[in-house]
């Protein structure tokens, strides 16, 4: 994560300018697509120029202020007008082109820095975040905050034409650019006296809405077997119905206020236009010098009196804009101050494949979740862990895996040989193959089948016609619970770990089947770490270990208390 992009967020700061979160290239291209965009604008003034020139030559009028660079032919003028309006097009072409192209690769930055930070976020803070939230962030917010430098672009262009343009305006005629200095005026003073509050109270209730119906949505695909089983999809329709009412109330009047800015600035437009006209003809009785210097004014204020409704429009859409680049400082800058410190790692000695001596842990509130657990594990061998829920069984595993850092104690392990396999495997929406390999290179059909056959389910996979290429559907939506975990065993065991941390991995296998895969995987010599809630009675080569307050506690004898677990009895896994 590089800082030096932020702008610390600290309480009692002032908002991070936006071009903090820019790097220094990305600022350098920016000014530099400003410049682009400038430079159309001065094609236009240009080109009011040379028609003014060619109407007055058209009617016999030679300028009285002649300058070298000032044809006195007709068809000389004619023809560097032509030129002009056709580099003024390849340039407007060229600018637009530059500045999409930058935004999108503003908006590709912006979202790999900040699914890194995700990456790199402190576990425990991860896990207490929305993951509706984080996916809007990644897509939505990013969007909108790349769109905000786009809008940047364009108004801080149009800012600078339109002080180029008022001064020509003033050149030629200064009453003139007095009415247009008091129209944009009147436009400043009703946006942001009566429009720029509305806007951002109703940007705000707009997010806010489109965040809980997203959420509600994520809720009801999660849970749509629960649903149909329940017969309660009527009341999440009628949730969803009421979100959506105040999503389309809030984004209407998001819409509807720039637009009210906009219709008020093309009235004015008119206005303007017609002023001059008045202006004009009250300065000059020639009427040929008038038509020149009014197609003069045409042309200028054709670019002009737009650019200033662009701009009243556009200072709309960047109040809504600027709250997601504040999002995105704000997420940036969480991820970067809790990011997950290096832990330091030692290797395991000799045979040994895990050894833990005196951890603890405990999250912020203090209470300590591991109490001076000690442990060793070697090579092929099967550690079964049990406990009731909220022992620490799952902390446990996610301190030796890494994801959280010990209070106290050593952990040693060598980290790149270790797989976590979780109760509830994520599948992507794609084939056997690819959720095995998931993102590993270089693998071979045969290398796939060992480990499917490690995992109990090559003979499964033999049984489809499209083999490795079978489809999963969405987060294995095709498959049982207990294949579901298999390819997530065979995907940790593809990997060549030497400890399998298994967190209730196995809880949807039948005995058979988890005899049989704790077998495959002592023979290849693989370590287990096993949480479980089953009660093993007969348990051979295998330790039973349990915890019990943050204790580790070794049962002794090779068998558990026959207690109940969680208030329910189990059966013998074998």
């Amino acid at each position: 994560m590089k800082r030096s992009y932020l702008w610390p967020l600290l309480p009692g700061r002032r908002a991070p300018p936006a071009i903090y979160l820019l790097s220094i290239r990305q600022r350098i291209v920016f000014a530099v697509l400003v410049l682009e965009r400038v430079i159309v604008g001065c094609c236009d003034l240009l080109l009011a120029g040379t028609m003014y020139l060619l109407f007055m030559l058209l009617q016999g009028i030679v300028p009285a202020h002649h300058r070298w660079w000032t044809t006195t032919s007709t068809l000389s003028a004619a023809m560097t007008t032509a030129a002009l309006v056709v580099a003024r097009a390849v340039l407007d072409l060229a600018s637009t082109r530059s500045a999409v192209a930058h935004i999108q690769n503003l908006c590709t930055d912006l979202l790999l820095r900040l699914t890194q930070g995700y990456n790199e976020l402190q576990w425990a803070r991860f896990a207490q975040r929305n993951r509706s939230d984080l996916l809007n962030h990644a897509m939505s917010t990013v969007h909108e905050a790349s769109n905000f430098y786009h809008l940047s672009i364009e108004i801080a262009a149009s800012a600078v034409v339109v002080a180029l343009m008022t001064c020509a305006l003033i050149y030629q005629s200064p009453p003139a650019a007095c009415g247009l200095g008091a129209t944009i005026a009147t436009f400043y003073g009703l946006h942001r006296f009566l429009i720029r509050v509305k806007l951002q109270r109703a940007a705000a209730e707009h997010d806010e809405s489109l965040r809980a119906l997203q959420r509600t949505l994520a809720d009801m695909f999660a849970s749509a077997r629960e649903i149909r089983s329940y017969g309660i999809g009527a009341f999440l329709q009628e949730r969803i119905r009421g979100q959506a009412r105040s999503v389309r109330v809030s984004f209407r009047r998001v819409v509807f206020l720039p637009q009210v800015a906009r219709i008020l600035a093309d009235q004015g437009v008119v206005l303007v236009f017609l002023g001059v006209v008045i202006v004009v003809q009250l300065r000059h009785g020639d009427s040929r010098q008038l038509l020149s210097l009014l197609v003069f004014y045409f042309v200028l204020c054709r670019r002009l009196l737009p650019l200033i409704s662009q701009l009243s429009f556009l200072a709309g859409q960047m109040e809504r804009s600027y709250k997601s680049v504040l999002t995105v400082c704000d997420e940036l800058e969480d991820c970067s101050v809790n990011r997950t410190a290096e832990a330091t790692i030692q290797e395991a000695r000799g045979d040994l494949i895990l050894e833990l001596d005196q951890v603890s842990f405990s999250f912020r509130n203090g209470v300590r979740i591991l109490d001076n657990v000690s442990l060793s594990i070697r090579q092929g061998e099967t550690v079964v862990l049990c406990g009731v829920s909220g022992s620490g069984k799952s902390s446990l595993l996610n301190v030796i895996a890494g994801l959280l850092q010990p209070a106290s104690g050593v952990v040693m392990v060598e980290r790149g040989r270790v797989a976590y396999v979780p109760q509830e495997v994520v599948l992507l929406d794609d084939s056997i193959r690819n959720n095995l390999l998931f993102g590993m290179p270089g693998v071979t059909d045969q290398e796939l089948m060992r480990a499917l056959a490690v995992a109990n389910l090559a003979e499964f996979l033999v049984a489809h016609p499209l083999g490795l290429d079978t489809g999963v559907g969405d987060n294995g939506v095709l498959l049982s619970g207990g294949q579901r975990q298999r390819i997530g065993l065979a995907r940790a065991i593809l990997r060549g770990a030497s400890l399998l941390l298994l967190d209730e991995a196995t809880s949807a296998l039948d005995e058979a089947n988890e005899a049989r895969i704790l077998e495959n995987l002592r023979a290849s010599g693989v370590a287990v770490l096993l949480v479980t809630h089953r009660i093993y009675r007969e348990a051979r080569d295998l330790r039973i270990l349990r915890l019990e307050r943050g204790c580790l506690v070794d049962d002794a004898s090779g068998k558990m208390r026959t207690a109940n677990v969680e208030g329910q009895t189990a059966s013998p896994a074998w």
